[in-house]
């Protein structure tokens, strides 16, 4: 698969801008795929993958080329040399964006990028006959070719397409050439790429996250927040409530009313505790990885990111489990209760972190479990293995351990991401409801301030002004309905100040 990128920016302004988060969100979904040079694309693996940028825009330098680096993924940069240092004023359907200079080109190869070929100026190619023109744009500068004695292998066809002159040429110059359109798979100097834009994905299996609620009203903002701060979104969040009879329902109706394409909000008309709550709620969900959050609970930042990642990259693995962290007013009680051989430190007087052991081994696994529960209740887990062993079960045991035992019991196997949950400990003192009583005040607040913004657009509307001042005329004729004279002349002043007559 070869991909095809133009700009990477905060901002989406036309189809081919991606922005930010997207571009990273996917970075992250090849992050069990090979991703290779062209030189070293195999045709016939299907697990290689190839980033192309064509242009070559200086928010590639600003915003793309950080995230590469991060993954330490080589990429293409088709070049049209031309436009060095210059921006894309030509094209006038396109916002304004700038190339890159000969300086950010260094820069962007030193960042594991590699020189390609564009042409000398964008011409369609696919209407040039004449050899002499075509050759020009061929035509790579040498000083160009001394920015990167690696490159110049590939040439990728202005807007994607070709006659049958250009390949000739193509073809006495190139190792191969990209469309992204009129190409292939299969012949080397006319294969496709995919245009890549923000709602593309290469994520197989789609990812839910559950916020399982019950009277937790004080604390479901925190937990909201914390998913909503994922260096990558789930594909839904649903926040369940299992029957509160708190401020849950009003919290999570305003978040389904701001997110209403990845939020979604049921309530169970009785509470039917958590081994049924869970089960219906996954019932709910469209996603193929799992987890639950306690709304009392948090995630870190890049929490979905490290599960997923565990979950994609073996079949096998059923459960992607973390270390955890205790904080609330009851956190240094909860610590130091737990073995010693656990305890991870304590940081700012405020996290008291927990480690679980990690295992290559699958009997260890196995064995450890037996002996006591080392994943928590928020793991990810692969919904093809909870209904493999029916879900969550009403037994002596908590519930996630019993479901988790029965996962590896079943031959699932669990390893552990590089991210953390926290875990709240915590009681109902007004010293541990402080920060969640400042929450709900922002949250209200938010809501008021929406609530007076619609009512000013409302009350500066047209329609508003216009029915206000009929019904005041209605209510005038009522009052005065034994004066015709009155009020046919209340009528004409009316008609006269709304209608400009």
């Amino acid at each position: 698969m070869i991909l095809m990128y133009h700009k990477v920016h905060p901002n989406s302004p036309t189809l081919w801008w991606v922005t930010v988060n997207d571009f990273y969100r996917q970075m992250v979904e090849l992050s069990n795929k090979e991703v290779v040079y062209l030189d070293d694309y195999d045709l016939n693996d299907k697990n290689q993958v190839v980033i192309t940028f064509d242009g070559i825009y200086k928010n590639i330098l600003e915003y793309a080329l950080p995230i590469l680096k991060h993954f330490n993924y080589p990429f293409e940069l088709f070049l049209t040399s031309d436009y060095i240092g210059l921006d894309n004023k030509f094209d006038h359907i396109e916002p304004i964006a700038n190339f890159v200079d000969v300086i950010d080109l260094k820069e962007l190869i030193n960042g594991g990028g590699r020189l390609q070929w564009h042409t000398r100026s964008h011409l369609n190619l696919e209407k040039i006959s004449d050899k002499a023109v075509i050759i020009n744009e061929l035509l790579i500068p040498e000083e160009l070719k001394k920015i990167d004695n690696t490159g110049f292998n590939w040439f990728a066809y202005p807007h994607g397409i070709f006659n049958d002159v250009v390949i000739e040429e193509v073809k006495k110059k190139f190792k191969g050439a990209v469309s992204c359109n009129q190409g292939n798979l299969i012949d080397k100097f006319k294969l496709n790429r995919l245009t890549v834009i923000n709602d593309t994905t290469f994520r197989e299996n789609k990812i839910a996250c559950i916020i399982a609620s019950y009277n937790y009203g004080d604390f479901l903002i925190e937990a909201i927040e914390s998913v909503l701060r994922q260096t990558v979104l789930p594909n839904e969040i649903l926040i369940s409530d299992d029957c509160s009879n708190d401020e849950t329902q009003v919290i999570a109706e305003e978040y389904v009313s701001r997110y209403p394409r990845l939020i979604k909000y049921n309530r169970n008309e009785n509470n039917l505790g958590i081994v049924d709550h869970f089960n219906k709620a996954i019932k709910l969900v469209n996603g193929e990885y799992i987890f639950f959050l306690g709304a009392d609970n948090r995630i870190q930042s890049d929490y979905i990111e490290r599960t997923s990642e565990i979950l994609d990259s073996d079949e096998s693995i059923g459960i992607a489990y973390t270390d955890y962290s205790f904080f609330g007013s009851k956190a240094k009680l909860a610590y130091f209760k737990i073995d010693v051989n656990e305890r991870g430190g304590i940081i700012d007087d405020i996290y008291y972190k927990v480690n679980f052991p990690e295992f290559d081994d699958f009997e260890m696994l196995k064995n450890r479990l037996i002996k006591g529960n080392f994943i928590q209740g928020s793991s990810m887990f692969k919904l093809k293995g909870f209904n493999e062993v029916g879900g969550y079960l009403k037994t002596n045991d908590p519930e996630d351990f019993n479901l988790f035992k029965r996962f590896i019991e079943a031959n699932w196997g669990a390893k552990k991401a590089k991210t953390n949950l926290e875990y709240r400990q915590h009681s109902f003192t007004q010293a541990n409801n402080i920060f969640a009583l400042q929450n709900k005040l922002l949250f209200y607040k938010s809501k008021y301030e929406k609530t007076i913004a619609e009512k000013q657009r409302l009350d500066n509307s047209k329609v508003f002004q216009y029915s206000f001042k009929v019904f005041m005329l209605f209510s005038f004729i009522k009052t005065n309905y034994k004066f015709p004279k009155i009020i046919i002349k209340k009528i004409l002043f009316y008609a006269k100040k709304t209608f400009s007559f």
